[in-house]
């Protein structure tokens, strides 16, 4: 059974490579075969009953391949019907038969057309002429006018081109043409008598190009009246000489004035924005100017005077809220023994932090109450890695309480995060219209406009512009703008304390303005100056590994940096550290402290931030008769065309 399935397989690719071989063959075989009309001569001839005869007369010169059929295909959708269909060659006519034998042709309705087909005897690189009979019933058109005859009479639909072609228009006496036009097709066109005209055209008519003829004669001789189909193309034509009326009085002047209502606001997109700025987003002046503060403004917390600022209440807000609430003696921070991670590694630093006033003590602002509840909960102590990818959930409400406190002082007109996103919303929703209104003004105004997608350029770009300013929307009151100013000079003078300021006269600025560099986004540069300092106090709330030691003795709270336990002398001496191992020491403690607080800011910042991974994969001349009785002026209107070939 097995080997049946195994031998079955092969046998089926087998299969399937000779069928596509012989498609591609086939097709290669259809393609290698051509022809042209040397010429494609029609002969209109209207009759007093109200039909007319068409009588085709098709020279081919085949040129490459082998031939032994024709057809045509007679569009039917603007004519009742169409019958005594005929076909014949220089030997004669052809019997109408189902068979497909040499000298023989098929009728057949395929959807709106009318089919023929007609068969012959291989042929190739030699030249024939067919001619397709037939009479059209209800294919006229009836005006008070003059009735007309509109005829594709060399159809569009073919693969090759057509050399010349005459097309003899009949109409019966004692009616007289009246006007005559060809469409598509450029032609000469000639009045023979008053009941024949003749359109010749000038040009070779390439593949796929309509030859279309129409004639107008006197009304009332020939019998009959409106088919159902002639209302909707008299509509049809009427919108396309509406529209070309418009477009040459009205369409001008039209596209003059959106082209220069588009412009107008692109020009004013950018002038909007910033009036919608200064109207509703300008911060109060102030006449606040000095360069620098040496000292802070006032008793601000670091948190609030970094979203004062720079209008965020951000991670570096909450991080120097937490190193405010240790300096104010309510948590300590430790760095732990990093874990071995191989024989000579060192694991990555953590750090426990040890709740010493109550979390919901009165005094503390609320947003400082929520910072310490979210930290520690119901514990007293908390390493930073257990707060991994829990502590996001309540970051949230944090942002808002410290928001609420900048507005509650009388800061900010309103929540600023909340005045960024409706600033952002509006925007999104305005860029959202103007899209939906460029997709259906795109097909209602094309026909009176061609500067319809100009339109919306200049609302496209006050939107865009508008989500982008969303950033700098929330608003200052007076008092809120004066106290950033002061802030903003305080920040100035932290920035460059060295400059400023002696470092080494103001050892106890350091552990008084650290939570403030961390707010304003200096802690780094304010860590690396501060190290160089010898005499820099250790922050009593942060306890750096290894720990630092006064002879022997864990450093005290609010102590200096001094030398580490005491080396054992050599030759049994008392192992009291010399001056010189107590400076050393004293730099290496300190430069460990600033580089422990380094990472205990960077570990607090991303782990506060951490969240869970998601599950699952990321995943067309004219003859001077006078004009039309009706139908309008254009092309297209005429009946028959569809399409024909060889094979």
């Amino acid at each position: 059974m097995m080997r049946t399935k195994s031998l079955r397989w092969p046998f089926v690719a087998g299969l399937l490579m000779l069928f596509l071989m012989a498609l591609v063959t086939g097709r290669a075989i259809a393609q290698s075969k051509s022809l042209y009309w040397e010429r494609f001569d029609v002969d209109l001839t209207v009759n007093t009953d109200g039909t007319f005869d068409v009588r085709e007369a098709q020279e081919i010169q085949f040129t490459q391949g082998s031939f032994t059929y024709g057809f045509r295909s007679i569009d039917t959708r603007l004519v009742e019907s169409i019958s005594d269909i005929r076909v014949e060659d220089e030997f004669g006519p052809y019997e109408e038969s189902d068979s497909e034998e040499p000298r023989t042709f098929s009728v057949s309705q395929e959807g709106s057309s009318v089919v023929v087909r007609w068969y012959f005897e291989e042929t190739a690189d030699t030249a024939h002429t067919y001619v397709i009979s037939y009479r059209v019933h209800g294919g006229l058109r009836y005006y008070d006018d003059g009735d007309q005859i509109w005829w594709q009479a060399v159809y569009g639909d073919r693969s090759f081109p057509v050399n010349s072609s005459v097309v003899t228009i009949h109409v019966p006496a004692p009616a007289k043409i009246q006007n005559m036009d060809s469409y598509f097709t450029s032609a000469d066109m000639e009045l023979v008598d008053d009941q024949t005209a003749r359109l010749t055209a000038t040009e070779r008519i390439p593949a796929g190009q309509i030859f279309e003829v129409r004639a107008q004669f006197t009304p009332g001789v020939v019998a009959g009246s409106p088919s159902a189909w002639q209302a909707a193309e008299d509509a049809r034509a009427a919108e396309l000489e509406a529209q070309a009326e418009y477009e040459q009085q009205w369409k001008p002047v039209v596209d003059l004035f959106v082209g220069a209502l588009s412009l107008m606001m692109l020009i004013m997109a950018p002038v909007a924005l910033y009036l919608v700025w200064y109207i509703r987003g300008r911060d109060a002046r102030t006449d606040f100017a000095a360069e620098y503060l040496p000292e802070p403004p006032s008793n601000l917390e670091p948190g609030m005077a970094g979203t004062l600022l720079d209008e965020k209440a951000d991670m570096e807000d909450i991080l120097a809220t937490l190193v405010d609430l240790g300096r104010r003696g309510y948590v300590r921070m430790e760095e732990l023994e990093p874990e071995k991670t191989g024989i000579f590694g060192r694991g990555q630093s953590d750090f426990k932090y040890k709740l010493l006033k109550p979390a919901k003590d009165k005094s503390l602002r609320r947003y400082e109450r929520l910072l310490l509840s979210s930290v520690f909960g119901s514990h007293k102590e908390r390493k930073l890695s257990d707060l991994k990818e829990k502590f996001y959930k309540h970051l949230s409400k944090i942002q808002k309480a410290l928001y609420k406190e900048v507005v509650d002082e009388g800061f900010f007109t309103a929540n600023p995060e909340k005045t960024r996103s409706l600033w952002a919303i509006a925007g999104v929703v305005m860029l959202i219209l103007t899209f939906v209104f460029m997709c259906v003004s795109g097909g209602l105004l094309a026909n009176y406009t061609d500067f319809t997608i100009c339109v919306p350029l200049g609302p496209g770009l006050f939107a865009i512009g508008l989500i982008v300013l969303a950033r700098f929307m929330p608003r200052k009151t007076a008092k809120g703008a004066e106290e950033a100013a002061r802030w903003e000079a305080f920040r100035t003078y932290l920035e460059d304390i060295d400059k400023y300021t002696d470092l080494e006269r103001a050892t106890e600025l350091f552990d008084r303005y650290l939570p403030y560099a961390i707010a304003f986004g200096l802690e780094k540069d304010y860590l690396k100056k501060w190290s160089k300092v010898k005499a820099a106090p250790t922050p009593p709330w942060f306890m750096p590994y290894p720990r630092p030691y006064y002879n022997g003795h864990g450093a005290p709270s609010g102590g200096h940096m001094a030398a580490p336990a005491p080396r054992p002398a050599e030759g049994g001496g008392s192992g009291v550290p010399t001056l010189s191992d107590a400076s050393s020491s004293m730099s290496a403690g300190l430069a460990g402290m600033s580089a422990g607080l380094t990472t205990m800011l960077s570990s607090a910042s991303s782990t506060l931030r951490s969240k869970p991974q998601p599950s699952g994969g990321s995943g067309s001349g004219g003859w001077s008769g006078g004009g039309w009785s009706g139908g309008g002026s254009f092309g297209g209107g005429g009946g028959g065309g569809g399409g024909g070939g060889f094979g």
